[in-house]
């Protein structure tokens, strides 16, 4: 039986808008940085603490079990702590166990936020702003790129090689004017001769 995990499991339309898809089985692509639950404007109630034993390292989904009643609580176990990593969970550290009406509140509280948020239509958030001028920004091509570009495409080598490799027909040295040219084909920047 797979573990369903409530931090992921409520709240869905959090992470796929496209609601359609929950049902299906068929989920989309999902934005797992946004928050399923908030713990502002929530009394936090806790019951008790848990100290980390060796038995329980890196095993927050037991933990989950015997102090909330059900390990697919770990998400909001792991939320209310602040652990972003279960794997880095050692012995010793100390774990607030909250009351289940918390754990459920924040996620009531995360709905009736993001439902305020659909019916006031807020279009001035800086984050979407953000990201909706980033998603239509059109890139402008400098000449000199396009120039670039095209020189590359026109003076193509016969073969593809390591910079450090010459092509057929290119010399490493070379005499001009009465002097030695080394490598006169690299960077095709022309000869370097003394003033």
């Amino acid at each position: 039986m797979a573990l369903e995990i409530d931090t992921l499991s409520n709240n869905k339309k959090v992470f796929n808008p496209d609601s359609t898809l929950n049902s299906t089985g068929n989920y989309g692509v999902w934005d797992l940085t946004k928050s399923s639950i908030t713990y502002n404007n929530v009394s936090i109630q806790i019951k008790t603490f848990f100290t980390v034993t060796e038995y329980y390292q890196m095993r927050p989904d037991v933990i989950a079990a015997i102090k909330l009643g059900d390990q697919g609580k770990v998400g909001s176990l792991l939320k209310f702590n602040s652990v972003s990593n279960p794997f880095a969970i050692k012995e010793g550290t100390v774990f607030a166990i909250p009351e289940s009406s918390t754990v459920q509140e924040s996620f009531r509280t995360k709905q009736i936020k993001d439902q305020s948020a659909i019916n006031s239509n807020t279009n001035t958030n800086p984050n979407n702003v953000f990201k909706k001028n980033q998603e239509q920004k059109k890139f402008k091509v400098s000449e000199g790129r396009k120039k670039y570009l095209q020189d590359k495409i026109k003076n193509k080598p016969a073969m593809d090689l390591p910079p450090n490799v010459l092509q057929p027909g290119e010399k490493v040295i070379d005499k001009k004017n009465g002097f030695f040219i080394f490598a006169p084909d690299a960077g095709g920047g022309g000869f370097n001769t003394p003033q």
